[in-house]
């Protein structure tokens, strides 16, 4: 899959810009500040119908203005998809596709896989569980709607057992019923994500390694939930008294997280900065693989401000394996010398989109 071009008019800083993609390596140039991640988010909209930047619709409409709209056209097999997503004063967003319009936005997730990455994903490091499950979540539910389905009703029920037990009484009947239900939904979820977890580990050591171009720098990736040490319901049972005193549910899927490791010791406390953006650039591009395999479709590939964090050595490793592994990949930068002479040490080329001030 690749996105030949692409326009839009009022988003964020854009009033109107059309630009042009190659089908290979291309480097959107421009100072800080002109709007080369809001081009990454308004590609990144068109496939996931909301901003990567978990902005709200409304704040992306440009200031003064009351619309925003991005039109993009992605060859599919030699096919054309015209892809449209507009934003109005009355909080209306459309999304339509070859002019049909899209009914429910969810079946839309997948259509356009994109594997995206920016300066903000040291939070998938640094931060809170929720982070590194939400990362997990959105790659599974590119490739299977039904995860993404299970995922809606068990937050939907997870939501309404907390309520009952913020009653002062609460009857445990009431509880078994959606202890059954979320018991059925958190299971497929979670076998979901423990397979993908394991993918996961041996596609992105293996990058890493390559990133790195050192084999002592072990990275592994561990997958932690409650369901290995017991069903659900055991959990919810064995957990009642504690769940009536915190007003909340303590056991379940939503409590699972990601470890990342580096040479068995955890990544957030022992890699340097260096090593903290090589291992996400790796789970990334373990992403495309994986989608590649699930999709039978080369997803697009995002990057804003590669050269960030990153010595000489690892950026031409890096540059290597995105011309050579990977479809069409669309970066940014802000110093085109710098670039241009990485390229040119390496032999390889790329397209150069400039975006001035105005």
């Amino acid at each position: 899959m690749n996105i030949e071009k692409i326009s839009l008019v009022n988003f964020k800083n854009h009033e109107s810009i059309n630009l042009d993609f190659d089908n290979k390596l291309n480097f959107i140039f421009g100072e800080n500040g002109v709007g080369k991640t809001n081009i990454l988010d308004s590609i990144y909209y068109l496939s996931f119908t909301k901003s990567f930047l978990k902005n709200i619709d409304k704040s992306n409409v440009k200031y003064g203005e009351l619309f925003f709209s991005i039109k993009g056209t992605f060859l599919i097999n030699n096919f054309r998809n015209e892809v449209y997503l507009g934003f109005d004063s009355k909080k209306n967003k459309i999304i339509k596709v070859n002019d049909k319009i899209c009914e429910k936005f969810s079946k839309h997730i997948g259509k356009f896989p994109i594997v995206i990455t920016s300066p903000y994903d040291s939070s998938l490091i640094l931060n809170f569980s929720e982070t590194r499950r939400r990362f997990i979540d959105l790659l599974i539910s590119q490739f299977d709607n039904n995860y993404l389905n299970n995922l809606v009703v068990y937050k939907k029920l997870l939501k309404q057992r907390n309520s009952l037990l913020k009653n002062k009484i609460v009857h445990k009947d009431d509880l078994s019923i959606y202890d059954e239900k979320l018991s059925k939904t958190a299971n497929y979820i979670f076998l979901k994500r423990q397979e993908i977890i394991l993918s996961l580990n041996k596609k992105a050591s293996n990058y890493y390694k390559a990133i790195s171009n050192c084999n002592d720098e072990i990275v592994d990736i561990l997958y932690k939930s409650q369901l290995y040490d017991s069903d659900l319901i055991s959990l919810f049972k064995k957990n009642i008294n504690k769940d009536q005193i915190l007003n909340h549910t303590s056991s379940g899927i939503h409590r699972d997280d990601i470890e990342f490791n580096l040479k068995n010791n955890a990544f957030k406390k022992n890699a340097s900065q260096g090593q903290q953006k090589s291992l996400i650039l790796s789970l990334k591009f373990a992403e495309f693989d994986i989608l590649k395999e699930k999709l039978n479709l080369n997803p697009l590939i995002l990057i804003d401000d590669l050269f960030d964090k990153l010595d000489e050595n690892r950026i031409k490793n890096i540059l290597v394996l995105l011309n050579n592994n990977f479809n069409q990949v669309i970066l940014t930068d802000t110093n085109d010398n710098r670039t241009k002479k990485f390229l040119n040490d390496l032999k390889l080329n790329a397209n150069s989109i400039y975006i001035k001030k105005k």
